[in-house]
């Protein structure tokens, strides 16, 4: 049983970045597509199965480690919640590594990754350089292609080696550039295996340098702030205070804004008052029966004593109902009767002129009736 409590050598590192470290000291001896997908689970915080591919691995191609190694990867897997027996099964050997590959810098290894890389190094901090080099022998139990290239990039205090490694890889391949990126940054011993791929490196990118020929990345230029003038530089020019004023740039305020304001169309308005009734009567001629509801007490007595012979008929006149097809005949008033006034004269000739009116037209309506019931029977009739 490993024990994980005997104080590795990378203590003060977060998970992920001990893991990462680790990563890179078995750079060389396991297969470049597996150290690659360990990388990218880093990366997306799935350290749990990052350390399991990596243990499976190391457990499958039989590949040796040493003692110091076994105990941290133990201590990953347990601080990933990972099963840690899975160290028990790796293969210990305390003999140094002994580095046997080949590394060359002919070819132009470097080529295209600056170009590749560009806005990539824009946003990614402390970035210190970018090294290419080709390396012409395998690596692990399932290698891949030769010559195979890999990417040496060197941070900072401020980079984070497991988010820049991700970020270099992803930039390098949407390029078409096949690669292993290797990603170190301080306080990590370099094994035999970077040592020798950094003596063969081409430099593709170095922060710093005014002028590079093999890389097309530039800093961005920083406005230098102006020059601020002393108080005795003024005083010694003896410009006043209004012509200062009058040199400096002039900032205009900006427009006030006018507040929206919604139109809304006024009330319509009210409707005008209804003319009394005496205006309405101008513009209608007053009804017999609203003449005779509106009769005085001196006009009634006058109408009864105009229609003494027939109490009958008067009724029906004053009601304004006579009875059908009957000629109404109205005894002569005596207009003269100085107990009448001058309206109620007018009123009594209204009344007069208006049933003589309607007497004629019920005189015409029931000629009219006769002419069209005998025409009738003649058009009903039928010669035998």
């Amino acid at each position: 049983m490993v024990e994980v409590h005997d104080g590795p050598p990378m203590d003060g590192f977060s998970v992920p970045l001990r893991l990462h470290n680790l990563l890179l000291a078995l750079a060389g001896r396991i297969d470049d597509s597996a150290l690659t997908e360990a990388r990218e689970l880093i990366a997306r915080a799935h350290i749990d199965e990052a350390v399991e591919l990596t243990t499976g691995t190391l457990i499958a191609g039989r590949i040796p480690v040493s003692s110091a190694e076994q105990r941290e990867l133990a201590l990953v897997l347990e601080m990933s919640r990972s099963d840690a027996t899975l160290a028990n099964d790796l293969l210990v050997d305390e003999a140094e590594p002994v580095s046997t590959h080949r590394f060359t810098g002919e070819n132009s290894p470097e080529f295209g990754i600056a170009e590749a890389l560009d806005r990539t190094l824009q946003v990614l901090p402390d970035v210190r350089s970018v090294h290419a080099v080709w390396r012409n022998t395998p690596a692990g139990s399932v290698p891949g292609a030769l010559p195979q290239r890999v990417v040496l990039v060197e941070l900072g205090p401020e980079g984070n080696p497991p988010a820049v490694a991700f970020r270099v890889d992803t930039a390098l391949r949407r390029a078409g550039i096949h690669s292993v990126v290797e990603v170190s940054g301080p306080g990590v011993a370099h094994s035999e295996y970077h040592q020798a791929a950094s003596a063969a490196a081409s430099p593709a990118w170095v922060t710093g340098s005014a002028t590079s020929t093999t890389s097309s990345y530039r800093p961005e230029p920083v406005a230098k702030p102006a020059p601020a003038v002393s108080a005795e530089s003024v005083a010694e020019s003896g410009s006043s205070r209004h012509s200062m004023r009058s040199n400096a740039p002039m900032t205009t305020a900006p427009e006030p804004v006018a507040p929206v304001v919604p139109i809304v169309s006024p009330p319509p308005p009210p409707p005008a008052p209804e003319p009394p009734r005496k205006a309405r009567s101008s513009e209608r001629a007053e009804t017999r029966a609203e003449r005779t509801a509106d009769l005085t007490p001196a006009e009634v007595a006058q109408l009864r004593q105009a229609l003494a012979e027939d109490p009958e008929k008067g009724r029906e006149i004053a009601a304004g109902k006579p009875s059908m097809h009957e000629v109404v005949e109205l005894p002569a008033l005596d207009l003269d009767d100085p107990s009448l006034s001058e309206r109620d004269r007018a009123l009594l000739r209204e009344l007069h002129a208006e049933l003589a009116e309607r007497e004629r037209a019920e005189a015409a309506k029931m000629r009219l009736n006769g002419a069209s019931r005998s025409g009738g029977d003649q058009r009903g009739w039928t010669a035998p």
